[in-house]
């Protein structure tokens, strides 16, 4: 299995994988402020160490059940996405982050047209959250279609747990497969599709080679034309959109 690194700003490699092999280096970029970026809030979130994230984000969960539905503005549009409850770590960690403005001076810092968007990130970004990871909470009924929402994670190696990032997160934008590249895939990566998902990925498209080693913990249920028109900006050697692409979350239910 063959793995992307992101593009991070602290030149710390976040991992996707990617069948057709190792493309991209990790190195910094300096980015300008975006019009979609808020001031900070007037309070911040606990800094949390890896001992302490199992029971913080357990807690938070249970004090936010209902806490599903996401709206990132961006300058391309609105994205609205919902958290799936059944990866409640994973979904109480990006509320959390959501209701203190944490991803409001991030930006979306690697796009690959019909893969994905990958944001998260930003030089602007101040507010403290620690530097821990999620337990993974690969779930076989969750995949890669399009519109996928997933965590980005270190790479197998260094992290053979497969937690997930804090905060670098990712969109689906794929594209339609056809049978030969989806038997490709599903052999390459071992991959144990159900019928329905593999005519997902021939009909709607997605990123099959994601699959089964990532934590998807949502989906786009609104604002796919949005997720295109970022993945179609242009962008320098490394990926990241020439003219940022900043974004501001919250919660709305």
């Amino acid at each position: 299995m063959s793995l992307l690194p992101c593009i991070s700003l602290s030149c710390i490699k976040i991992y996707l994988v990617l069948s057709l092999g190792l493309l991209g280096a990790c190195q910094q970029k300096k980015e300008q402020p975006t019009s979609t970026q808020a001031t900070a809030p007037a309070f911040t979130p606990t800094v949390l160490t890896q001992e302490l994230v199992i029971d913080t984000l357990t807690a938070y969960g249970q004090a936010h059940p209902h806490d599903t539905l996401v709206l990132i503005s961006t300058p391309k549009g609105d994205i609205k996405i919902r958290l799936y409850k059944d990866t409640p770590l994973h979904r109480a960690n990006f509320v959390r982050l959501a209701n203190y403005g944490f991803f409001d001076k991030t930006v979306f810092f690697r796009v690959e047209k019909d893969f994905m968007i990958q944001g998260g990130r930003s030089d602007f970004q101040t507010m403290k959250i620690g530097s821990y990871k999620i337990p993974p909470e690969i779930k076989p009924h969750y995949f890669h279609k399009r519109g996928a929402v997933g965590m980005a994670r270190y790479g197998d190696e260094e992290n053979p747990e497969r937690m997930s990032s804090n905060k670098d997160f990712y969109i689906v934008q794929g594209h339609k497969l056809p049978e030969y590249e989806l038997q490709a895939n599903i052999k390459e990566f071992k991959l144990n599709l159900t019928p329905a998902q593999k005519q997902a990925y021939r009909t709607i498209g997605g990123a099959p080679n994601l699959d089964q080693t990532f934590t998807v913990i949502g989906e786009v249920i609104s604002g796919m034309e949005v997720v295109d028109s970022i993945a179609s900006v242009p962008v320098d050697q490394t990926k990241w959109p020439v003219k940022d692409v900043g974004m501001k979350v919250r919660v709305i239910r």
